[in-house]
């Protein structure tokens, strides 16, 4: 065979290798089949903005395949997935609606029926924000485009930013390892034992409880981005040339902490167990009138200024946080994050200042925290935040606000 012909056909068999089609994922299967059933036309009929989202979104994962984007075709398809489901839960609140409606002008005598819609819509609202919450872990595992070089204040501005989404992924996996770790018994620490706080960012579980093995490593795999994230933020402050912010690698850092901490939610709510737990517990800490409680990817959130009085608690401090610890004590289910922000960087030297007075706040929620549930049932651990996450200009007249302590409950299922 002359050199010729055998060139013609190396190049016959590189054109068909790349004319090859990708596999086709298995998340287009589960599109079609949720396409196909009765519950996409009724969203449809009910919903049809949100079922032409999905439809957009499947369009651009099909279009995904025909560029060999498997990736592309993967994610959007997840999306597309996503998206369907909360279509059909659009739905539902609009026939549970319709049906409230129509039961109100019914009067008194549709008043049962009327208990029970609300608590279907209430269920529909529990799963829409389990929803969202997929669809944003969908959209932050999107491959990052790397950004290029910027100017110096520009730089200083993305380095801020890139810290203070590292904090926020430690923050995210310290969540999910109180939901996957099995808290310890309680024991009095050691004189020479080093402060809780200045460990439990990088503390790691003892031992799993059964089955979760996937999810340890899910996790160690986020916290070991975290821990290289950390390497190169010290680097880009530390070295004396321009070094760019690591900002799109703590993007995908904190990426990886919400969706370990989104996976130990799911695998912890039981198919059958009604939603709201977080919703009650926001609820009971609204109607209280004094802790001004907000919502984030960890749980609920109650935020405390003037604890401390130099490094010791102030006896109002002591007050209001064993009023938090009855709180946790009848929500036993919640594993409670206490979270010490700083109004200016902390020295080396003073960091074990700021460890004891996490350790002070964990000890002033400890004794009704014990009381009222086991804790192998409960855990608790003291993170410290630094400066990284100002509420306020820390160049301001009011940077003192930016001093404060978060006690966070940390929401343990999807719904």
């Amino acid at each position: 065979m002359s050199a010729r012909r055998l060139a013609s056909v190396a190049a016959l068999g590189a054109l068909l290798a790349a004319c090859a089609p990708i596999p086709r994922p298995a998340v287009l299967d589960e599109l079609d089949h949720v396409r196909a059933g009765a519950a996409a036309a009724e969203s449809k009929r009910l919903a049809p903005g949100a079922f032409a989202r999905a439809e957009k979104l499947r369009g651009e994962a099909l279009a995904a395949l025909e560029r060999k984007d498997q990736a592309g075709t993967q994610i959007l398809g997840e999306q597309a997935v996503a998206a369907h489901a909360l279509a059909l839960a659009l739905a539902r609140v609009a026939r549970a609606e319709a049906a409230e409606t129509e039961a109100k002008a019914q009067g008194s005598t549709a008043e049962a029926s009327l208990a029970g819609l609300e608590a279907e819509q209430a269920r529909v609202a529990a799963e829409l924000d389990a929803l969202d919450m997929r669809i944003k872990v969908a959209r932050d595992a999107q491959p990052v485009v790397p950004s290029g070089k910027a100017d110096p204040d520009r730089e200083k501005a993305r380095l801020a930013a890139a810290r203070s989404l590292a904090l926020q992924a430690r923050l995210l996996c310290g969540a999910a390892r109180l939901l996957i770790a099995p808290a310890q018994p309680a024991s009095p620490p050691a004189d020479n034992a080093a402060p809780a706080g200045a460990q439990a960012g990088n503390a790691q579980p003892t031992s799993a409880q059964p089955g979760n093995a996937a999810l340890v490593a899910q996790l160690d795999e986020a916290t070991a981005a975290i821990t290289k994230l950390d390497a190169d933020l010290a680097e880009t402050v530390g070295s004396g040339r321009a070094i760019p912010a690591p900002i799109d690698q703590a993007s995908r850092a904190r990426a990886g902490c919400l969706a370990a901490l989104t996976a130990a939610r799911r695998a912890a709510t039981p198919v059958t167990r009604a939603p709201g737990v977080g919703d009650a517990l926001l609820a009971e800490l609204s109607a209280a009138g004094t802790w001004s409680p907000a919502r984030d990817d960890r749980g609920i959130v109650v935020t405390l200024r003037g604890l401390f009085a130099g490094n010791a608690l102030t006896k109002a401090g002591e007050a209001r946080l064993r009023e938090l610890a009855r709180v946790a004590a009848a929500h036993p289910s919640f594993p409670v994050a206490v979270v010490v922000h700083t109004d200016r960087d902390v020295s080396a030297r003073e960091e074990p200042a700021w460890a004891a007075r996490a350790d002070a706040v964990v000890r002033a929620l400890g004794p009704a925290h014990a009381a009222g549930a086991p804790p192998a049932v409960q855990p608790i651990a003291p993170f410290l935040a630094g400066a990284a996450a100002p509420v306020v200009d820390p160049r301001g007249s009011e940077r003192a606000r930016n001093a404060r302590v978060e006690i966070v409950f940390v929401t343990p299922e999807t719904l």
